[in-house]
């Protein structure tokens, strides 16, 4: 009898060997997140001792963005030719080794460029690890458990918030020792990643039917006849097919992570910044609302994680994105009241963040395995080059105006717009797959 490798992993309740797999993606994630926010807690302090102008201060932002676009297009390609797990390997660790080198540069511009270059590990990660996971779980709760992924993003934005306390505010704009912290830990998960397996759906479309039962068996621990697994070798897919065959949901996809990168990092990494200007009017914390924010992006991926199950992806994403900028633009309209402000800046956090967690099981699900790094390469690329436009225009409009009201509502109404386009363009994914 023949038998669909999704078919075969699609357990009742994910094995012990899944589980794992999942946990190391989970704190592996958590780092990723942290590497990143980092640059926001950093950015006031570079700012004042830099001298930077809004533009600069929105380069330096953008820097490890910069770097993402570099590895997403490098490391999708590259997982879609030699495999996931060597990418998987070796991206964390590469990111891990430029940030613990920040500690030591001199200034403004080597700063700049070791946070580019650590930038291209976490390119390499925000394509590998979704695209490994997604074909390593069971179908029947892969969308749970990977928004389960992105809920250890905001864990992540507590470990950056945590660090860039002791370091720069307790420790006096400790900086340097900022980044070698950041680093030792990632270096030690970077170990047990090597313990994770190639994905059996990489090795039956290149033919390596032993490979892939040996991979299942260790999933599952059930003993497949590898001459009974459906896959064979299989022609690569390419660019041209994913726009040509499947154009509308390839545009869905595009649409969905530009707003989600642009209000995210365009409004997250100047976000410190925004609440100095409002805390110092009325005397308050900044640090206590920092808190606060991020500890609401975790009920939004919990809410997120149960709602693609049930609702479906595409009926989650949508009115995410839908309602994150609409508090946004309440966020632009609310700086002259700290709670209002406060409130809604509390449910973007909310419904930014769960349409993260429910944009990776809507893209994993919406093209065939031979597509799914390039589609994932393709949208972290053409994200991450989006992304890196939003706090430079945040910051150049931020200079221009002298006013945060024009840059909010410019960042976060994008997300509307997105949210009404996919409801359009996109199919429900819940419940497809694809051999």
């Amino acid at each position: 009898m023949l038998l669909r490798i999704e078919e075969i992993l699609d357990l009742e309740r994910p094995s012990r060997e899944q589980l794992r797999i999942l946990w190391i993606a989970r704190v592996s994630w958590m780092f990723v997140a942290m590497e990143i926010i980092l640059a926001a807690f950093t950015l006031p302090y570079f700012i004042r001792i830099f001298s930077l102008s809004g533009v600069e201060a929105g380069f330096l932002a953008s820097a490890v963005l910069i770097g993402d676009i570099i590895g997403a297009a490098i490391f999708g390609r590259i997982s879609d030719q030699i495999g996931r797990r060597p990418v998987f390997q070796i991206s964390l660790l590469w990111y891990s080794i430029f940030t613990a080198l920040t500690s030591v540069a001199r200034g403004f511009w080597d700063i700049l460029i070791l946070r580019i270059l650590a930038g291209i590990g976490l390119g390499g990660m925000l394509v590998i690890d979704p695209t490994l996971l997604s074909e390593f779980l069971p179908r029947r709760v892969r969308g749970r458990l990977m928004v389960s992924l992105d809920l250890f993003w905001p864990v992540g934005s507590f470990v950056a918030l945590a660090l860039s306390y002791i370091f720069i505010e307790l420790g006096g704009g400790n900086w340097r020792g900022l980044f070698l912290a950041a680093a030792i830990p990632a270096v030690t998960i970077t170990f047990f990643r090597l313990y994770v397996p190639e994905s059996p759906f990489y090795l039956a479309k290149r033919g390596r039917l032993d490979e892939a039962s040996r991979v299942i068996r260790i999933l599952t621990g059930s003993n497949v006849d590898p001459r009974s697994i459906t896959f064979a070798v299989e022609e690569e897919g390419s660019y041209r097919e994913l726009f040509t065959a499947y154009g509308r949901r390839a545009a869905a996809m595009l649409i969905a992570w530009t707003a989600l990168n642009y209000t995210y990092y365009g409004l997250f990494l100047w976000l410190p910044e925004v609440f100095n200007v409002i805390t110092n009017l009325y005397g308050g914390n900044p640090w206590l609302y920092f808190s606060i924010a991020f500890a609401f992006q975790i009920p939004g991926y919990v809410s997120a994680m149960y709602l693609v199950e049930i609702l479906g992806r595409k009926r989650t994403l949508a009115p995410y994105l839908i309602l994150s900028g609409l508090s946004g633009i309440s966020m632009a309209f609310s700086t002259g009241d700290l709670l209002a402000f406060t409130l809604s800046a509390l449910a973007v956090s909310f419904f930014n963040l769960g349409a993260w967690g429910s944009v990776y099981p809507f893209t994993s699900e919406l093209f065939p395995t031979k597509l799914r790094g390039k589609a994932f390469g393709l949208a972290e690329g053409i994200g991450k080059i989006v992304a890196v436009m939003g706090p430079i225009v945040f910051g150049a409009l931020l200079q221009t105006t002298g006013s945060f009201v024009t840059p909010l509502i410019a960042t976060t109404v994008i997300a509307v717009i997105a949210g009404l386009a996919i409801l359009y363009l996109a199919p429900e994914t819940k419940g497809l797959y694809f051999d």
